[in-house]
């Protein structure tokens, strides 16, 4: 038997008809976080408790279906348009709907064993792909982006550094995305995240909450009053350096020289790669010579050209090299390389592109005494820190 629910307090947000999700998450908090999770090929199947969906295309309009403990979703065609179709408890016949966006909302929510927020979005991704978006307030979001991105067990000062420098990256990310379905991806491609579910009296839970609730509305801006995209890295082998030299852009927030990035056990590196393995990474023919590109000045590598034959090559970035190569593997943009026949070995130190805060070096700055502020200082000695 189908019926309708009562408004639940959060729909008091949705008080216009949309068709986007642009407009509809314009009537959100603006500080409410959307964070794709995960993708899934065609369906995804979401478990938990009183399981409620929401679609957006009416105002105040929940799905007419019962409340649920696990539901499937997929996407399927029918009459040449893509549909979500969606099963409650593996049985029953699928509710269908031809709505862009489907919003569940639930108690302790989760795919398979990844825990997700009582909230999320399902989206159309590419192909049959379903992005699944988590939708939760911005220090929930920072919490959770803390206990991914830096040790527990670091000192209170630097974990708070780290969530302003996280607090204002997200902020800054947001503003240029607020058109997309999902604001920031929950890896490295952004800020790592994983969603927190558990006791507040767990002392690890409890110190990352303590960072965030001590830095509540705490921000870096940059010298024309906006937010600072405040990138940070695990270890900048010595120096950070500015934006532009990995991005080709941004803003100059400072540089920064650190003494105790030795401190990382992985503080220094050595990889290799086959010219084939290389070519095969690069989607090139073949791989002849590679040339590195050093930033003015300074002794990281700004870009590669590789040559794959005698008359052709090309200009790579760094950090889209490193991306197509792995970042775990070349693990920063400060190396040496060397060729030996067929193989390629790179030598090098730190881990991470080296613009903003180095997250080691915070670590030792922690240890020494420095309070959460002028370490945010040390790594973004142009930007301006101030509470709102």
């Amino acid at each position: 038997m189908r019926i309708f629910w009562a408004i639940t307090c959060f729909l008091v947000v949705l008080t216009l008809a949309i068709s986007d999700v642009q407009a509809q998450t314009k009537k959100f908090d603006n500080e409410l976080v959307r964070v794709r999770i995960l993708t899934n090929n065609k369906k995804v199947q979401v478990a938990g408790q009183s399981l409620r969906f929401q679609i957006l295309s009416q105002p105040y309009r929940a799905v007419a279906i019962p409340e649920s403990g696990a539901a499937e979703v997929r996407v399927m065609k029918k009459n040449g348009k893509h549909i979500w179709a969606l099963r409650l408890n593996n049985r029953d016949n699928e509710h269908l709907f031809k709505e862009k966006y489907l919003m569940i909302q639930g108690e302790n929510l989760r795919v398979g064993g990844q825990s997700l927020p009582s909230r999320v979005l399902l989206a159309k991704g590419p192909g049959d792909q379903v992005d699944v978006v988590g939708v939760l307030p911005l220090d929930e979001y920072i919490a959770g982006v803390l206990a991914s991105e830096m040790p527990i067990s670091w000192p209170l000062e630097t974990l708070k550094a780290q969530a302003v420098a996280a607090r204002s990256y997200a902020l800054a990310v947001m503003a240029e995305r607020e058109d997309k379905a999902y604001h920031l991806e929950s890896s490295v491609l952004d800020q790592v995240f994983r969603h927190i579910a558990g006791d507040e009296s767990d002392p690890k839970l409890s110190k990352a909450l303590q960072a965030v609730r001590e830095t509540a509305g705490i921000k870096l801006y940059d010298g024309s009053q906006n937010i600072l995209k405040a990138y940070y890295h695990a270890d900048c082998g010595g120096h950070t350096t500015l934006a532009k030299n990995v991005w080709s852009g941004g803003v100059n927030s400072g540089v920064a020289v650190d003494n105790s990035c030795p401190t990382n056990p992985k503080a220094n590196w050595s990889v290799s790669f086959s010219r084939a393995e290389i070519a095969e990474k690069l989607k090139l023919p073949s791989l002849t010579q590679i040339t590195l590109d050093r930033v003015n000045g300074d002794t990281r590598i700004r870009g590669v050209r590789v040559a794959f034959n005698e008359t052709e090559s090309k200009y790579i970035p760094a950090n889209e090299f490193r991306q197509a190569l792995g970042f775990t593997e070349l693990r920063s943009t400060l190396f040496d390389l060397k060729q030996h026949e067929n193989e390629f070995v790179f030598s090098g130190r730190g881990f991470g592109h080296g613009v903003g805060l180095c997250q080691w070096g915070s670590r030792a700055l922690g240890l020494k005494g420095k309070n959460f502020a002028q370490i945010l200082k040390h790594y973004y000695p142009a930007a301006r820190l101030a509470q709102n």
